[in-house]
């Protein structure tokens, strides 16, 4: 066993010792520190002037949100919201109005939040429409919410079974939510999706040369025609991959996921998914989403390495495997399919960038296996499981039966 962690200790500093691994991983840090703040750079402009800093304003907003955490969302606090709402007066930019800057905006994260459940296909709802929101259509809030959700879900194309599964984890949410700043976490479930698609790539940069560069150097020929030890060689050059692959991917999610709660706030982590997503199914809380993104992401980025391992025992050149695996990583990511469309629709869900989506782990479709009805957010990473545990032996024969010349 000591032969092979020292074959393990060997691959990793063959690895680490190049140069252009070295600039990767120094750029991913790097990235990562620079993304998650970037939004706070720069001015927020009122009637084409600098208002104040968007450093100033995340401030702010996180002010006002705070003291208004910890209220019910009900009819009281909606009706408040409109009231001050009300107090704007007709503006073609109504953030530039002095009542807006003083009264209103202090709601405007409630504000957000209860518009969205207005808002229809064929009509934003938008200030003028809140302003004369009645009491009535307050008190219906949540009714008007499950509505609008029920109407979503039965028009899907998933069985009926799924269907009431939706319908039933919906019922399972408590409300009046309770509101609360969750910015901290929203900025997360941004930038983990960004950032996966920066840690894939380093993650080719690292793993490609990993059978593949033996072709190029020659290496190939020493070590399968040995009698003893390529096998246990190549179980040391699949356990790097993967190991090497959890240690950066799990290094940069905590990166992104501590940056984001100390620049933007740790507040709201038992705040309701639904503060972010007025429409989601799911009573999860923001702590528990950003949970199961996280492990989604994790197990993307494993299919990831899995997918680059076979194609650097199949292809002569380390070049030749980013470039098939930037294909697919980014190939998907320029278009959507149609949620009518139910099989393609998961399917394309299942590319390694869609993976680590938010909209992907927590989507109302569900994915259906025989009777069998399963959630997102636990199809994923069982799917990413088992196409990496499939795609091993395949890496290993590939190296294996490799043909010396």
């Amino acid at each position: 066993m000591k032969g092979f962690w020292n074959l393990v200790g060997f691959e990793y500093k063959k690895i680490l010792c190049k140069k252009n691994v070295q600039v990767s991983l120094l750029l991913s840090i790097l990235i990562t520190v620079f993304s998650v703040p970037a939004t706070l750079l720069g001015d927020y402009y009122v009637d084409g002037k600098p208002y104040e800093s968007n450093y100033e304003a995340m401030v702010k907003d996180r002010t006002y949100a705070r003291t208004l955490s910890g209220q019910p969302l009900d009819t009281g606090l909606i009706m408040e919201t409109v009231n001050v709402y009300a107090q704007i007066p007709l503006s073609d930019v109504y953030q530039s109005t002095q009542e807006y800057q003083t009264i209103a905006r202090p709601y405007s994260l409630i504000y957000g939040t209860i518009r969205s459940v207005f808002n229809t296909a064929s009509k934003r709802f938008n200030m003028e429409d809140f302003q004369m929101l009645t009491e009535v259509q307050a008190d219906d809030y949540y009714n008007t919410r499950h509505e609008k959700l029920t109407q979503h879900i039965l028009q899907t194309h998933m069985s009926d079974k799924a269907k009431e599964q939706v319908l039933a984890m919906d019922e399972q949410i408590k409300t009046p939510l309770t509101f609360s700043y969750t910015d901290g976490y929203t900025r997360y479930f941004v930038m983990i999706n960004t950032l996966g698609l920066f840690s894939a790539f380093v993650t080719a940069i690292c793993v490609a040369p990993l059978f593949s560069g033996e072709y190029t150097s020659g290496a190939d020929q020493l070590i399968l025609s040995a009698k003893y030890g390529k096998n246990r060689l190549i179980g040391a050059k699949l356990f790097t991959g993967y190991s090497l692959t959890a240690i950066l991917g799990l290094a940069q999610l905590a990166l992104a996921f501590c940056l984001s709660l100390a620049v933007f706030g740790g507040d709201g982590g038992s705040a309701p998914l639904q503060l972010h997503i007025i429409l989601s199914p799911y009573p999860l809380t923001m702590t528990q989403t950003a949970l199961l993104l996280t492990v989604a992401s994790l197990f993307a980025y494993f299919m990831t390495a899995a997918i680059i391992m076979l194609l650097s025992a199949k292809l002569k050149s380390p070049f030749g495997v980013i470039v098939l695996v930037s294909v697919l990583l980014i190939a998907p990511m320029l278009g959507s399919v149609s949620e009518q469309n139910i099989l393609l629709y998961n399917l394309y869900h299942l590319f390694p960038t869609q993976m680590t989506s938010l909209a992907s782990v927590v989507s109302v479709i569900q994915y259906e296996l025989g009777s069998f009805v399963i959630h997102p957010y636990m199809f994923l990473p069982l799917f990413a499981l088992a196409v990496s545990t499939l795609l091993i032996p395949f890496a290993y024969r590939a190296f294996n039966k490799h043909q010396i010349s």
